[in-house]
């Protein structure tokens, strides 16, 4: 099969992988029962095809499809008699597959986990060659919404794969998905990161059930801040322990501004039924970014010994994404660990560029919002920075983002996730002086909308945002 009609045949199956909240993160029995027989293996397709979220446009033809997907693969021979492929110089699994998955895939996609299909082995994979060659081909998996090729810079721990990597998973669907030698050594993968030093615990509460009724279930915890009176207290690095890692798709921790932040905050969860309160968007409180997580990446550090300073203000908030499909009625309690610092830290400010006079008009493929300033006339600063990372952020209609420092890319969002937002710290730092010019460009699909769309919080509303982390 060329190429391009992989591309054309499968790409609405693609929402069966992984670590995306729209392809369905719902289907744990996919991931223990894939591969274990071939006419099983098909009607798990199915299964965690039909399970995805109200958001998955693609819901309604997947099934289909996954099911001629994997007949198409597991008809066709894969090893010769002695276990050795057919063509020695044919791409295989256990020869060429397997590290790529093993590097950019199965923290999500093992049995347990968040994704809704295992593809940490053989026969757990190979029914899903089309829609793995599709799925990367179009860069929806691994999610990692920016552009890392270099084109508009790069980041720290992006989940990217190479064009040879890309060209090799398209290769092996189309020479039909061989096996390989099974006693090939397994690769050597790195580990994920890991915090260091004086690490403090954000714990939830009590635990906390998510509501069964929504795919997608945004929830606020007060917790305790690890900050104290007296004492200058730096965010340098944080880990999440998910509680249940079949439900928690991303944690988002906000740090109150003032103490009128954190009274809000306090007010809101009392005044809710249950732990916490419904945050959809933002923790709806004044309040900064120290923390934003999703599955597979391990602990985030800080880049070059940088902090972002939280105040003693008594209390932080923990956002949890819970997906709840996979496991309905399941109960969480997760953990965020927190590496501090006093001394020895350059801090680390979080500010945010944002068309708060967004006006979008409806029926649009691509309604623009956006704005043009400076670091001076934004935020008052008058002598040359560093930005360290940028953090994006639109809601469900957001399509597109784009920084531009003068004619220069910063950040180019070409596929925007609302369920996969992420922090990208670069790989070097960029040096603005303060009247250069920073361009913000968000693009968003108002199909569906009878009325214009404002700037806000709710569901409804939306946001051109971009926290920008930055250095003196």
């Amino acid at each position: 099969m060329a190429r391009s009609r992989v591309r054309a045949s499968f790409v609405a199956t693609v929402v069966l992988l992984a670590c995306n909240p729209d392809s369905g993160d719902s289907e744990t029995d996919t991931a223990g029962t894939a591969g274990t027989d071939e006419t099983d293996t098909t009607g798990a397709a199915t299964t965690a095809t039909t399970a995805t979220t109200a958001t998955t446009a693609t819901t309604a033809t997947t099934a289909t499809t996954a099911t001629t997907a994997t007949s198409a693969t597991t008809d066709t021979p894969t090893t010769g008699e002695t276990g050795e492929p057919v063509d020695p110089d044919a791409i295989t699994y256990y020869g060429h597959v397997r590290p790529v998955l093993a590097r950019h895939c199965v923290a999500c996609h093992t049995a347990g986990g968040i994704a809704p299909l295992a593809l940490d082995s053989y026969a757990s994979a190979r029914p899903f060659a089309p829609m793995i060659a599709a799925s990367t081909a179009a860069r929806q998996m691994p999610p990692y919404p920016a552009d890392n090729s270099g084109d508009c810079h790069t980041f720290r721990d992006a989940r990217w794969l190479t064009d040879e990597e890309l060209a090799l998973l398209a290769d092996w669907h189309e020479q039909g998905a061989l096996e390989g030698d099974p006693a090939t050594p397994p690769p050597e993968v790195p580990p994920l990161p890991q915090l260091a030093g004086d690490i403090r615990t954000l714990t939830m509460p009590t635990p906390y059930t998510p509501n069964a009724k929504l795919a997608d279930d945004y929830r606020c915890f007060v917790v305790d801040s690890p900050a104290v009176p007296g004492t200058d207290m730096y965010i340098t690095g944080f880990d999440v322990r998910p509680g249940d890692p079949r439900i928690v798709h991303h944690v988002v921790v906000f740090a109150p501004r003032n103490a009128k932040a954190a009274a809000d905050a306090i007010a809101r969860d009392e005044g809710e039924d249950g732990p916490g309160y419904t945050c959809f968007g933002t923790a709806q409180i004044q309040a900064d970014i120290v923390a934003a997580w999703a599955p597979g990446g391990g602990a985030t550090r800080f880049p070059d010994n940088t902090g972002t300073k939280i105040e003693p203000l008594g209390k932080v908030v923990m956002q949890v994404h819970y997906n709840t499909l996979a496991a309905p009625g399941a109960s969480d309690t997760t953990e965020v660990d927190l590496s501090v610092a006093s001394e020895g830290v350059t801090p680390m400010l979080f500010l945010a560029l944002a068309d708060t006079g967004l006006s979008l008009p409806p029926d649009q493929d691509a309604a623009p919002a956006g704005l043009t300033t400076t670091m001076k006339n934004a935020f008052g600063i008058d002598v040359p920075t560093k930005i360290r990372g940028v953090f994006p952020h639109m809601h469900t209609l957001g399509r597109t983002l784009r920084l531009d420092l003068d004619d220069a890319c910063m950040l180019d969002v070409p596929r925007w996730d609302f369920h996969w937002q992420l922090l990208y710290f670069y790989d070097q730092p960029l040096a603005v002086q303060p009247n250069q010019a920073l361009t913000m460009a968000c693009n968003f699909d108002t199909h569906g909308r009878e009325g214009v769309t404002h700037w806000g919080e709710g569901t409804g509303d939306e946001m051109c945002v971009a926290g920008l982390w930055v250095t003196e």
